[in-house]
């Protein structure tokens, strides 16, 4: 039997899952450039990436300052509360990162 592929609806989700069960995780609230450089100078995290109309993708911890580097900087919003413009960013994408904390062993970082 092939699992159950779940894919993202809408932005930000109300809740994680990882191997098709829930995380028990919630979202504390959003992180600006230098809240997000910060937490990874303390610990690695952990990388969620979700996209709609996609599964939710998961980074590897160990390679978390990488992506960080390589695939996030210039493209994270650095204040979201305030709003940005989507043109404003390289390839016309940005994330937006939120932190997750609960019953985990690793930082969430949602982006």
């Amino acid at each position: 039997m092939m699992p159950l592929i779940r894919i993202i609806t809408h932005v930000p989700p109300d809740r994680l899952w990882d191997d098709g069960s829930d995380l028990a995780a919630q979202r504390e609230g959003y992180l600006s450039r230098a809240s997000l450089l910060e937490m990874l100078q303390q610990y690695p995290v952990e990388f969620y990436v979700a996209d709609i109309g996609w599964p939710l993708r998961r980074g590897d911890v160990a390679n978390c300052y990488d992506f960080r580097t390589s695939e996030s900087a210039e493209n994270l919003v650095n204040a979201p509360e305030v709003g940005f413009r989507i043109e404003d960013f390289p390839g016309k994408f940005a994330y937006v990162a939120s932190e997750w904390a609960g019953e985990i062993q690793t930082p969430i970082v949602l982006l």
